[in-house]
């Protein structure tokens, strides 16, 4: 009994052995790999990644929070390509898109009518709600849409 418990150590000691080993070897691998290769590779990090912020901060859930009406009510409409370098004829189209966004408020007038907003609160007009409609008493976002505005460079 005393023997195998000490052969089973000693099958331990070995493995750790060949652990520390491993070890060993892959900081010298890593302690061999260049500074410039280390850069390079965050650079390409980092241009990869670099639109994510955009698209993340024009998510229809990102405005779904900050109006409190539910993402169904966000609507995105697909970024034209025919400025893209790449799109037929190839090269500078001197032209690119900006995002529009348009916030649709609705309220009640003073006078208890429904009234509707497509310029973020700055012109009212009245309009007639569905059946199912609860309009609020106070301007309330209920829609928003983002479109695409092309600029001539």
């Amino acid at each position: 009994m005393f023997d195998e418990l000490v052969h089973a150590l000693r099958d331990v000691e070995r493995s750790v052995d060949n652990c520390v080993d491993a070890l060993e070897s892959v900081d010298h691998a890593v302690g061999r790999i260049k500074p410039t290769a280390l850069w390079f590779c965050a650079g390409l990090v980092g241009f990869l990644l670099w639109p994510l912020p955009g698209l993340v901060w024009h998510a229809k859930g990102r405005y779904a929070l900050t109006y409190t009406i539910s993402s169904d009510k966000v609507h995105i409409d697909k970024k034209p390509h025919d400025c893209a370098w790449m799109a037929a004829p190839l090269g500078e189209k001197y032209c690119h898109y900006e995002r529009k966004v348009s916030i649709i408020k609705w309220a009640k007038s003073t006078a208890g009518e429904a009234i509707v907003s497509y310029d973020e609160g700055k012109t009212w007009r009245p309009f007639t709600p569905a059946a199912d409609a609860k309009v609020p008493q106070h301007p309330a976002v209920v829609e928003v849409d983002i479109s695409w505005e092309k600029v001539e460079e």
